[in-house]
């Protein structure tokens, strides 16, 4: 069981990944090895920039004994008529990062609120919302939560050493990548379809398009790829590298597991894994796509993810759709809050004499 659950985690890991890597590409001309080398190099260049994007369930179907159920009815038309959307900034030096969640609801229970979350290299703030279903109190409503991540790091029992080094990320995604395609047909996967064809949008001012397309059909030779060479591989890597272990917070004796748990994966636990994920899954698609601007940065990505699943002889389905854009990358990028003042900073400490800490 242990075998079957490591290899639906490695299972996961890699084809988030590949769909995150595959789209850093910076010209179409060039095969998806060399530009995605090539532009997650160029990454390290960006500075600032503004960022925007959304998140939607769409078509959600659930069987009719979940249906029946009370309340069910209305629970599916509220997670139909929300949807997730999201604005910020980035700054590198001083570095101060800002995203703006937003949650809004449409129909008979139409409403929308927004979440800011703020960090520099010591401390992050959160605003609290107002959202009246809550009740909460008019003086701390609009007020900032400061967390200083040193403190939380100790309180956790480790040690805050600062945001991740730009330039050594780049490098470890720029190895980690080569790891990758050593391994799979980067021809199965990627292709490069022009801007309109791909669905994006003018405003978008792209250029370029890298597409990657996961079907079901092609989950079982991309999960042996993994387990059977691109696991180990990316083990050896992070076994080889102190940085990269302290980048991922990995200990030795982690990946020393990790190594024997994959040791131990037998093509029959293999197979059987597989099995099941088939006999869940009738049906799986994910189609995302990335823009590269004239710059050669990447920065549109949109993914579209349909999937049919059984389970105990109940059947649905549904699609996530997202959409994430950055813009004015190195630009003059504009903060909508900054760093609050301190007149509307809110301890823990004060924050737990509200009773909600």
């Amino acid at each position: 069981m242990k075998s079957r659950k490591f290899v639906s985690l490695f299972l996961s890991l890699f084809v988030v990944l590949t769909l995150v890597l595959s789209g850093c590409s910076s010209s179409s001309k060039s095969s998806p090895k060399d530009t995605l080398q090539g532009a997650v190099e160029k990454s390290a260049d960006m500075k600032s920039y503004g960022m925007k994007g959304s998140l939607k369930i769409e078509d959600l179907n659930l069987p009719p004994e979940v249906m029946a159920e009370e309340g069910a009815a209305e629970a599916l038309g509220l997670i139909q008529s929300a949807e997730v959307s999201w604005t910020g900034a980035y700054r590198l030096d001083p570095m101060l990062l800002e995203l703006n969640l937003m949650l809004s609801l449409s129909g008979d229970l139409a409403m929308s609120f927004q979440l800011p979350i703020i960090m520099n290299e010591e401390k992050m703030w959160l605003k609290v919302p107002n959202i009246p279903m809550l009740g909460l109190p008019e003086d701390l409503v609009g007020k900032f939560v400061e967390f200083d991540l040193k403190e939380l790091a100790e309180e956790q029992g480790t040690e805050w050493t600062g945001m991740p080094d730009v330039g050594q990320s780049v490098q470890f995604f720029n190895d980690i990548s080569g790891v990758v395609f050593e391994h799979i047909d980067e021809e199965t996967y990627l292709s490069a379809p022009k801007a309109e064809e791909a669905g994006i949008p003018a405003e978008a001012d792209v250029k370029n398009v890298v597409q990657f397309h996961l079907t079901q059909e092609q989950v079982e030779p991309f999960v042996k790829t993994v387990i059977k060479d691109i696991a180990p591989a990316v083990i050896e890597l992070l076994s080889s590298n102190e940085e990269y272990r302290k980048l991922t917070e990995l200990t030795p004796e982690d990946l020393d597991a990790a190594k024997a748990e994959l040791e131990s994966v037998t093509d029959e636990d293999l197979q059987a894994g597989i099995d099941e994920f088939n006999q869940m899954f009738k049906s799986l698609d994910i189609l995302a796509n990335f823009g590269i601007n004239g710059d050669g940065y990447a920065t549109y990505t949109d993914a579209t993810i349909k999937a049919e699943i059984e389970d105990a002889g109940q059947t649905g389905n549904g699609t996530l759709k997202i959409v994430s854009e950055l813009t004015d990358v190195n630009g003059d990028v504009k903060f909508e809050f900054d760093v609050p003042a301190a007149e509307n900073v809110i301890t823990l400490d004060e924050l737990a004499e509200y009773g909600f800490y």
